[in-house]
């Protein structure tokens, strides 16, 4: 009975193993077809999302290239201008240059033949509402055409930080900007024949004792030459005795002080006392002097150089030396020329004006201007540049640059020269004393200015 029993239990414990490893291995084979399942799909998934991907890339290089087809949308600004021919040159040569750089923007220009005509022109179409968006002229016009309400304040276009001073000084109107010095030019300076001197005296003391040394009136030899017909030449030591002309933000006229009295001062002791110059040299006659070398030192202006350089003669640049007694080095009138925004100029074709004036402001581009034209930079720190450094004429001819002061508008330097004239030769003949002509310089200018009295009366 006891073996049945074991039998039947021992078939019953078979069975079970049996059923269990039927179940395991059903296990493995559900968990391999899992593994395969999941397996597949990550692999599909992959597949899909780099499918994706570069379907992506491929959109985004199709749009780069449609961008690339699609022509670029310019932006068109007008420059009229009334440059000399050299100026001229050097204006398209850097338009050009300014439009491979700037793709967008487009410049077109128009030349003048006359400053008047352009203004005319300009001042008429810009009342109109239209006309160019920039105009490059000298800065004598900008008096006009800021009066007419035609010219766009300069805000933050420039920073007129870097800027020379007397550029500066001549960029107002009714204490706003309204043009952008670009180069300046006309400016006198000191020149010296450096076969007859080695080196330029430091103020007119020494200026005086070389004359002295040299001079022989029969044989025509001087040791210095001025100018003293023309009152721009004059002038200049009236800063140099630390006093001016004019109030450049009302342009009221301040000729009767003590620096002007003692620049006439000076014109009668190397005149009438000391005789140390002659009377009635003329600029012709003194500038064919230098060339010949009869003369060791002459005040001229930049325009000069050129002339005296295919002369051959071996000379030197200087500042206008210390007035004589006094401390400060005299500081001639400069000009230059400018851009003016029109004031019908906003949006797109504003903001190309901006990249256009930092552009033409570059190192670069003020010291290519001066080796091509006979205008020179306006930035201050640009003698610092090893390339402009290294041409002595041009670094010593812009020191003297650094300290002028800004030429008044043409109108009212007629006046003052006019005023000057008549009351210099008065001095210098013995008619009329330095204290009593600088009275009668103001006087007389003042006259002139509201067309009370002529030219011609004053010589009365």
């Amino acid at each position: 009975m006891h073996r049945k029993i074991n039998a039947q239990e021992n078939n019953i414990q078979k069975k079970r193993t049996f059923l269990l490893l039927v179940v395991y291995v059903l296990l493995c084979i559900l968990c391999v077809l899992l593994t395969l399942v999941f397996t597949s799909c990550k692999t599909r998934e992959a597949g899909i999302a780099k499918n994706e991907s570069q379907k992506e890339v491929s959109e985004s290089t199709s749009e780069e290239a449609l961008r690339e087809e699609e022509p670029v949308q310019k932006v068109e600004i007008t420059i009229w201008d009334s440059c000399e021919a050299k100026e001229r040159l050097a204006l398209v040569e850097s338009n050009d240059n300014f439009m491979k750089e700037n793709p967008s923007i487009k410049i077109e220009t128009r030349h003048f033949r006359s400053q008047e005509e352009l203004e005319d022109q300009f001042e008429a179409a810009s009342l109109a509402g239209s006309g160019p968006e920039l105009v490059l002229m000298s800065m004598d016009s900008m008096i006009r055409l800021a009066s007419s309400n035609v010219l766009k304040e300069i805000t933050s276009e420039v920073d007129y930080n870097r800027i020379i001073d007397g550029l500066v000084e001549i960029s107002r109107y009714n204490g706003r900007n309204y043009i952008i010095p670009f180069r300046s030019s006309d400016f006198l300076v000191f020149f010296y024949n450096k076969d007859l001197v080695e080196e330029a005296p430091t103020n007119f003391e020494g200026v005086i004792e070389h004359c002295k040394k040299v001079n022989d009136f029969k044989k025509q030899i001087y040791g210095w030459l001025l100018n003293e017909a023309e009152p721009d030449w004059i002038i200049p030591f009236i800063g140099g005795y630390s006093d001016w002309i004019v109030d450049y933000d009302s342009y009221s006229l301040a000729l009767d002080n003590k620096a002007t009295e003692k620049t006439l001062e000076f014109l009668n002791y190397i005149y009438s006392e000391e005789k140390i110059l002659p009377y009635e040299v003329g600029y012709e006659e003194m500038n064919q002097l230098f060339k010949n070398g009869s003369v060791s030192m002459i005040i001229n202006g930049t325009w000069a150089i050129e002339e005296y350089k295919n002369g051959g003669l071996n000379f030197g640049i200087s500042k206008i030396p210390i007035a004589w007694q006094g401390s400060k080095n005299p500081t001639p009138l400069i000009s230059g020329t400018g851009f003016m925004i029109n004031v019908n100029c906003y949006g797109n074709e504003l903001e190309a004006i901006k990249a256009y004036i930092d552009y033409m402001l570059s190192e670069e581009i003020q010291i290519s201007w001066t080796w091509n034209t006979q205008s020179f930079p306006v930035l201050k720190d640009i003698d610092s540049n090893s390339t402009f450094s290294n041409d002595e004429l041009i670094y010593e001819a812009f020191q003297q640059a650094k300290i002028c002061r800004g030429k008044p508008y043409d109108k009212l330097m007629r006046v003052i020269r006019d005023a000057f004239r008549t009351n210099i030769e008065n001095v210098i003949r013995g008619n009329i004393t330095p204290s009593e002509a600088v009275v009668k310089i103001q006087e007389d200018a003042i006259k002139l200015r509201s067309e009370g009295l002529d030219v011609e009366e004053l010589k009365k």
